[in-house]
């Protein structure tokens, strides 16, 4: 039987202008009377969705005549003081600056349940925030904050995986069950934040513009601006310097080229350089129970965004070098080069095989790249468990940065040793942009050390150097897989 949730609730009109019918049943004479002040988009939206989960639905409004048709039938549009009386959970859904016009409403709404939908206009760092307020001015009602972190939208086309969730704080535990209830019904998934003191951080959430993206987009936007200026003082300006040839046609492809993938290169490199660096503290301290410094908290909460960003520059590597041929420039140079070359020198065996392995290796390093993104997904993560997971995003992720690094080096063959590659003294781009990964690969080998890695499973364990404990790891056949260093 298809989800009736998962339809859109908003039909067109007939034409006579009567409301569209909901897709579910209409509400039934003894369910639940929910109120709602406010006939905006998003009340709109609301009531159709209450309607359809089989609650009776009486909206309040200035203007009821004009209002009328804009909900669904099922739905009472009166004024707002008789929506106030009918109900006893009543959904506040103006606008935070208009709340002060309700006042004449306090003595209706005492002892009833207030949930406060509205947002602010910018992030609000000092409070009070808008569900306060509002509590100060119904003193006698519980006011519960709710709903401001979904969209009309999603009302209207039901609950869909990340937008299934429902954020709920409130001081009253009884009326904030009684959301969570009717969260329930509708199709969601409450989850309780706390006191109303939290509703400043909910209502901050949706006006945040990707927190977590902000340093890993920096990084790599940095990484690609250094890498480009490299790229052409390398390859573009110095030819012009010194033998007066005109190369800067490749500006636009052939550079951006060259850049994406020493920027995917070092990206990738600091994933799973902060695990490492981990791993040294605690070898060092002899104890797991020390705080990270906070500049390392922060690099490891990134490292999902840091892979992404690492999968994109690869991505539009492979699409980059796919055009190549398709440019005008490479078609004259091909006319170029087949004049000049003689039968002798058509078939170069080192740089054939250089060729082929450096393609093959490059395509196994994005598909693998490919299925770390694909396993980052939320939907894809919360299908597989810890160890799963783990052994993805770790082991497969070190072969994948074993193959872009071995991807690079083949590109770069014995190029490190021409001293006429190095334009302006400058060493070779894929020179510089090995460092890291290498580092992070001997790193990880070093991990595997049978030394390090038992110290390292011990202290994982709970063993703390500065302690006379004894403390044995179990056998090889009981092990659990929580000691085991690869988890970096």
């Amino acid at each position: 039987m298809p989800d009736e949730m998962a339809r859109p609730l908003i039909r067109g009109r007939g034409v006579g202008g009567g409301s569209g019918r909901l897709e579910a049943s209409t509400s039934e004479p003894d369910a639940p009377v929910v109120g709602i002040l406010g006939t905006g988009d998003f009340s709109r939206s609301l009531a159709r969705r209450l309607a359809a989960s089989g609650y009776q639905v009486v909206v309040g409004s200035r203007n009821p005549k004009r209002s009328a048709a804009l909900f669904p039938e099922e739905a009472e549009v009166t004024s707002q003081v008789e929506a106030a009386s009918q109900a006893d959970l009543v959904f506040v859904a103006v606008f935070p600056e208009h709340h002060s016009t309700l006042v004449e409403l306090k003595p209706t709404l005492a002892g009833k349940t207030l949930v406060d939908v509205s947002n602010g206009l910018s992030i609000n760092r000092d409070g009070p925030s808008n569900a306060e307020q509002l509590a100060k001015l119904f003193p006698e009602s519980s006011v519960v904050k709710g709903f401001n972190t979904i969209s009309a939208w999603t009302l209207q086309v039901g609950p869909r995986d990340g937008n299934r969730q429902i954020l709920l704080c409130g001081n009253n535990s009884t009326a904030k069950s009684s959301v969570m209830q009717l969260c329930r019904r509708m199709g969601f998934v409450p989850v309780d934040m706390g006191l109303l003191s939290s509703s400043l951080e909910v209502e901050n959430l949706p006006l945040r513009l990707f927190p977590s993206w902000r340093v890993p987009v920096l990084c790599t936007l940095c990484l690609f601006a250094f890498f480009y200026v490299y790229n052409f003082l390398r390859d573009v300006l110095q030819p012009y310097i010194m033998a007066k040839k005109k190369f800067f046609y490749k500006m636009p492809i052939e550079t951006v080229n060259a850049t994406l993938p020493a920027v995917a290169l070092v990206m990738l490199s600091l994933v799973y350089l902060p695990g490492l660096c981990g791993a040294l503290l605690q070898l060092c301290w002899g104890t797991k129970y020390n705080r990270f410094p906070c500049w390392l908290d922060r690099w490891l909460t990134s490292r999902k965004q840091l892979g992404l960003c690492s999968f994109l520059c690869a991505a539009l590597h492979a699409i980059y070098s796919l055009c190549l041929p398709l440019r005008k420039s490479a078609y004259f140079k091909l006319l170029i080069d087949s004049k000049q070359l003689k039968e002798g020198d058509v078939w170069v065996e080192a740089a054939v095989w250089r060729m082929e392995l450096y393609l093959s290796v490059g395509i196994m390093a994005l598909g693998l790249l490919s299925l770390l993104a694909v396993n980052s997904l939320p939907s894809v993560a919360n299908t597989v468990n810890w160890r799963e997971f783990s052994f993805i995003q770790s082991t497969l992720g070190y072969c994948a940065l074993s193959m872009a690094t071995l991807h690079t080096l083949l590109f770069g063959w014995d190029r490190a040793f021409d001293l006429a590659r190095y334009h302006f003294f400058l060493p070779p781009t894929f020179a510089l942009a090995v460092v890291l990964p290498l580092t992070a690969l001997l790193g990880r080998l070093v991990l595997f050390v049978p030394c390090v890695a038992r110290r390292l499973g011990l202290i994982r364990r709970g063993w703390e150097k500065s302690r006379h404990i004894r403390f044995d790891l179990p056998d090889e056949g009981c092990c659990n897989g929580l000691e085991d260093a690869s988890y970096v």
